[in-house]
């Protein structure tokens, strides 16, 4: 639009120049002639004194005196000098005169009037139409920028071609941003390690399997469970239990590839579920026996006790979300009760209320206001008179018969059931209280944290508020990350522990030793403790390499000011290797064993 508007003005200064050259050339021609003319009187004047009949000698004179000057009279004031009186001397009479202008105006109003108006109507016309394309432009280039198909094909207006590039600019930045969305929405519904939908994706999809319009459509949920993670985690290390995982996806996989639509999840650290149309029943003897057999295969090649259960259950629409999971829950019970690797199928449970994750939010919600949860300790044997002792606090669950929850189910179904912020702060508050009622001198505690407390921002400002309350108890705080939970979760684990540096309080990184990758841990993080895992102190004694690795392990951590203990020491041979390494402190069962923290009164060592 821009482009359009010089060429109108330039419209505009073409007609005003026109028009003003149709009034002064005219006006030139006319005063011209009147100067001629009074050239010719000018060389006559002398003879019209002798003369009977002046007029004939003067033509264009419109008045003539002599030795009397004219009155003023009207004077034609657009010819200036020439239309006013004049004056001639002759033999000493003065003579005056003025010149008939009438016929000059005439002339020029002849000439001028009819150029005037015919630039006048052509330039305004010109301008009209210039304004009314300009206008229908003007619109044309509106409705372009709404809609691109509107525009015309081989066009080559630069304007026209410009909003086209806009537009396509445009939309490629659009698609782009779309993809990434799609993308980002894709990975917030996807599991990293196995790239298997996530809970958030199976939740949702079961939601939509079990409101489907279609009354006569069933489905089926399978999860297996891969009940060897926690064990081949603390034997082999995190990287060998990523790849166990790996291996149960890929027969899981394997299983259902020939059935059309079948998905699969990872809804939790141990459980892989996958949703199908059909029949429960065959399905379940189908998939139960293949799978069985491919797991059973797995168990005698890498010396597993058992490499996963297998749960099955029906999905009928009109059903919630957890009456279907509590089945689920039932049939792996059900498995794990039964020989490795087996499966078992749960259509219908009467009742459903009490079973699953319906009971376990109940067993919780229990533990949570009634404090049924038992603190226990375990101090570390510490080889430097001048340091202060260290003390681990466990959290335990009792159950109603006496004995406890296993600790590694219970934190599995606390993240499930998104509770374990509620936990976290109640076995914090908790110890903190105990730890008040103490008088230890010398002594600091050290606090577990659950890798789900990391993401909470809402747990980090409470636990600084927390952390504020006392500044005294604080300072005997040591809160113990594992090594894993920070590789995986750096950002936000540096974000925790710079908080709790912050408030006077202490850090640890536990199960450390994991690889070459540990001292570069030990660099970014700078903890003020680090804790050998008890599978680098299992056969230290007998490992040259490990002897090896834990030496450059000590001494790089005391370099910089990190005190080294060790988890896990069982044996006196163990105790004696570590001690000539001159590792801070020896933590295991040849120490002493885990104690209430209510009866505690610490060790003499």
């Amino acid at each position: 639009m821009r482009e359009t508007r010089p060429f109108g003005q330039v419209l505009l200064l073409a007609g005003f120049i026109f028009i003003l050259l149709s009034i002064l050339l005219p006006w030139w021609a006319s005063y011209r002639s009147l100067t001629h003319q009074e050239q010719q009187i000018h060389d006559r004047v002398a003879l019209s004194l002798f003369s009977e009949d002046p007029a004939s000698l003067l033509p264009g004179v419109a008045e003539l005196s002599t030795g009397q000057p004219l009155t003023a009279g009207t004077q034609a004031w657009w010819f200036g000098q020439a239309a006013a009186n004049h004056q001639q001397m002759i033999e000493q009479i003065p003579v005056f005169y003025r010149l008939d202008t009438r016929p000059a105006t005439v002339q020029w109003l002849l000439l001028s009037v009819p150029l005037t108006l015919t630039g006048l109507l052509i330039f305004g016309g010109l301008y009209l139409r210039w304004g009314k394309e300009s206008h229908e432009k003007e619109q044309y280039f509106q409705s372009l920028l709404l809609d691109p198909d509107l525009g015309r094909i081989g066009s080559h207006d630069p304007v026209e071609q410009g909003i086209i590039s806009l537009h396509q600019s445009y939309k490629s930045q659009i698609d782009s941003l779309q993809q990434q969305l799609s993308e980002a929405h894709q990975q917030s519904h996807q599991d990293s390690l196995t790239n298997l939908g996530n809970r958030y994706a199976f939740r949702r999809d079961l939601t939509l399997m079990l409101t489907d319009d279609d009354k006569l459509a069933t489905a089926t949920l399978m999860i297996v469970r891969a009940s060897a993670l926690q064990d081949t985690n603390n034997r082999l290390g995190f990287q060998a239990g990523d790849q166990y995982l790996l291996d149960i996806v890929k027969l899981v996989r394997k299983a259902i590839q020939p059935l059309l639509g079948a998905r699969a999840y990872r809804i939790s650290g141990t459980d892989i579920a996958v949703l199908t149309k059909g029949q429960c029943e065959p399905l379940s003897q189908s998939l139960g026996t293949q799978l069985r057999q491919d797991l059973h295969h797995y168990q005698q090649v890498h010396e597993l006790d058992c490499a996963a259960y297998i749960g099955f259950t029906q999905l009928l629409p009109g059903q919630s979300p957890e009456q279907v999971l509590i089945r689920a829950d039932s049939a792996l019970a059900q498995a794990q009760g039964g020989e490795p690797n087996g499966w078992r199928i749960v259509l219908k449970n009467q009742d459903d209320e009490d079973m699953g994750e319906s009971q376990w939010r109940q067993r919780l919600q229990t533990m949570l206001d009634e404090d049924r949860i038992q603190l226990l300790v375990q101090p570390v044997q510490i080889r430097r008179p001048a340091m202060s002792g260290y003390n681990e606090i466990y959290a335990h669950f009792p159950n109603d018969d006496g004995g406890y929850y296993p600790t590694t189910t219970v934190f599995t179904m606390l993240q499930r059931l998104d509770l374990s912020m509620l936990f976290e702060q109640k076995i914090i508050e908790m110890t903190l209280r105990q730890i008040a009622q103490k008088d230890i001198p010398a002594q600091r505690w050290a606090i577990n944290l659950a890798p789900a407390s990391l993401l909470q921002n809402s747990f980090l400002i409470w636990l600084e508020r927390v952390l504020l309350r006392d500044t005294n108890i604080t300072s005997s705080l040591v809160f113990e990350l594992d090594e894993h939970v920070l590789v995986h979760q750096l950002v936000a684990g540096k974000r925790l522990l710079d908080m709790i540096r912050r408030s006077g309080a202490r850090s640890a990184v536990s199960k450390f030793g994991h690889g070459y990758g540990s001292f570069r841990l030990l660099k970014e993080v700078k903890p003020d403790y680090i804790k050998l895992d008890a599978q680098l102190v299992r056969h230290l004694e007998e490992d040259s390499t490990s002897q090896q690795f834990v030496r450059m392990i000590v001494d790089l951590a005391q370099r910089i000011g990190c005190h080294v203990i060790a988890e896990g020491v069982e044996t006196s041979e163990q105790k004696r290797v570590l001690e000539t390494m001159h590792v801070d402190g020896i933590q295991g069962y040849l120490v002493a064993r885990p104690t209430d923290l209510t009866t505690f009164r610490g060790r003499a060592i």
